[in-house]
């Protein structure tokens, strides 16, 4: 089942938009649990925190006449809601550049230039989409990497997993990932059993080898992309090498 958002600043649009949508739901009850619209991007942030939002699909204008634009949100939405789905409903079509080098990865473009008919059937082709794609994810079965920070519940691809190691907070765990950096209560040995694609190359860390970006064998410093390293312990270096090995 999944979620509906929209934020649009526009009454008269935003109404049009979430009608339509309703009517869409009306024919997809089966794949669609809620919805809901905001002209206020703080709000749909909101929304998403207190009832924990994931595979979302969003609906949102790039102009959303405050502070925080259409992009800046899809940023925010990306940090709580990792496998979300992102449809611009925009008649600043200039802007989808820049999209790409905020790296913010839009499903689809639609013109509010458009005549509305072919705006409604762009949306419903769009959500169409971005339900079969959803679909494939969960169809392919990708490890999902999850943990707790009070009530809300965060969920990652494994392959986005950079590092995990203990915190200078007793009980607590640093987690790197491609995306950022999250601290959590936890154990080290309950994350290695979970996850036994991750490697422990060390007493306190726990790393994942396919995003090892150099393993230096003097120092025993291991490098990711992201500039981020670690230390191998003695001990787990050949074992480190063979991994290393067996990935490429």
């Amino acid at each position: 089942m999944y979620s509906i958002i929209v934020c649009e600043d526009v009454p008269t649009q935003l109404h049009a938009i979430s009608t339509t949508i309703k009517n869409f739901v009306l024919f997809h009850e089966e794949d669609f649990d809620k919805s809901f619209s905001t002209p206020n991007p703080e709000k749909c942030l909101d929304y998403l925190k207190s009832h924990n939002i994931q595979n979302g699909i969003y609906l949102l204008d790039i102009d959303l006449g405050t502070s925080m634009n259409g992009i800046d949100l899809a940023e925010q939405i990306r940090k709580l809601d990792v496998q979300s789905e992102i449809i611009f409903i925009t008649s600043h079509n200039e802007m989808a550049s820049l999209t790409l080098k905020r790296r913010v990865e839009a499903l689809g473009f639609i013109s509010k230039d458009n005549p509305l008919e072919k705006i409604r059937d762009e949306i419903y082709e769009t959500l169409n989409l971005a339900r079969l794609r959803s679909d494939e994810r969960k169809n392919l079965k990708r490890k999902i990497f999850n943990f707790s920070i009070g009530v809300r519940v965060f969920n990652f691809d494994l392959d986005d997993v950079l590092i995990l190691e203990t915190a200078k907070i007793p009980h607590r765990l640093n987690l790197f990932t491609k995306s950022g950096k999250y601290e959590f209560y936890g154990r080290l040995p309950d994350y290695e059993k979970k996850y036994t694609e991750l490697f422990r190359c060390s007493r306190s860390a726990l790393i994942n080898i396919k995003n090892i970006s150099e393993y230096n064998a003097s120092t025993k410093m291991i490098y990711f992309d992201s500039s981020l390293s670690c230390k191998c312990s003695i001990t787990k270096t050949r074992e480190l090498k063979r991994r290393i090995l067996a990935n490429k």
